[in-house]
């Protein structure tokens, strides 16, 4: 997942957002080379104060483990990649009472399917005051589908999601559903042409 100059977006989230003594939590579905996951985390660790940030993909990648293998945590510092798929994932967290995010990061299957099953466990996982970050509500995967099982470097991947046909196709559908049935929650883009935030009202 990349969401360019989200990663700003974020961090001002966190600092304006989360009470000085809460625990910023963030969730990404979708981190493919950590190229939003790295940067976030290593402005939450420069903090040295606690924070919790789960990272899931259907592929888990070394470097990104690597990478979050040399940062320099504190013991109350936890940052943890996790190799899953998230329709597996989140209704295990759901479980979890305890487990809500200040931040959640959609960009794993861009496609109708996916994105309204994920879509079903996110106010579960939120405070009143947390946002979800959706990437490809705009583009090219907004009104068609993409599922990752269907690419050559995933297609031996086994916990990739199978295609599951649809009337509907895309993101931005499952995304227009969800508000439409969350009339508390609200849509905005602060940066053309970048993902959307949805945030209640």
């Amino acid at each position: 997942m990349s969401y360019h100059g989200y990663i700003n977006v974020v961090k001002a989230f966190i600092d304006g957002c989360v009470p000085p003594d809460g625990v910023p939590t963030l969730l990404e579905i979708g981190v493919d080379r950590g190229v939003t996951m790295i940067p976030l985390v290593a402005f939450l660790a420069r903090t040295r104060k606690s924070f919790s940030y789960v990272g899931v993909d259907i592929k888990a990648q070394e470097q990104v483990s690597i990478m979050l293998d040399n940062l320099d945590l504190t013991p109350d510092q936890r940052a943890c990649l996790i190799e899953k798929n998230s329709l597996e994932l989140l209704p295990l967290l759901v479980a979890q009472s305890a487990a809500k995010f200040d931040v959640i990061l959609i960009d794993g299957d861009h496609n109708y399917h996916t994105v309204s099953e994920e879509l079903k466990y996110v106010e579960a996982l939120t405070y009143p005051t947390s946002i979800i970050i959706c990437d490809d509500v705009f583009g090219r995967w907004s009104e068609r589908d993409l599922f990752y099982s269907e690419r050559p470097d995933y297609e031996d991947n086994k916990i990739a999601t199978r295609k599951v046909e649809t009337e509907k196709h895309g993101v931005k559908p499952a995304v227009d559903e969800w508000l439409s049935s969350h009339p508390e929650w609200h849509m905005y883009q602060p940066i053309k042409g970048e993902a959307v935030v949805l945030m209640k009202r």
